[in-house]
């Protein structure tokens, strides 16, 4: 099994909706809960939309930004066989079904590939 991150990319109009945000995650845990019977969940949590973007000159603080039309809302930490698999699994979320998310899927990094 091989671990992956799956980044949550949401709207941030739709997030600003009064009531929308937390339903959603009410409807993300539920599917999160599916994934974790089935043994593929890790973990995760939603994230808020604020927050500082740091490089090496510059902080911004007091995200989201202006030009910013979509945020990083959450992120969740999955086991799958393969990234065919944490596809296949990403395909399932309610809200990548209905247009509104995208998953960013990223494979992670283990001790042994590092060395």
């Amino acid at each position: 099994m091989e671990n992956f991150l799956f980044i949550v990319r949401e709207d941030l109009q739709r997030l600003k909706e009064t009531g929308a945000q937390q339903q959603r995650i009410q409807e993300m845990t539920k599917w999160c809960e599916g994934l974790a019977e089935s043994g593929n969940y890790k973990g995760g949590d939603p994230l808020k939309t604020n927050g500082s973007y740091i490089t090496k000159d510059n902080v911004l603080s007091d995200g989201p930004f202006i030009e910013a039309k979509e945020c990083i809302s959450g992120f969740i930490l999955l086991h799958a066989e393969n990234m065919e698999q944490a596809i296949a699994i990403a395909q399932t979320c309610p809200y990548v079904l209905d247009g509104s998310m995208a998953l960013e899927i990223r494979p992670m990094l283990t001790a042994t590939m590092m060395s």
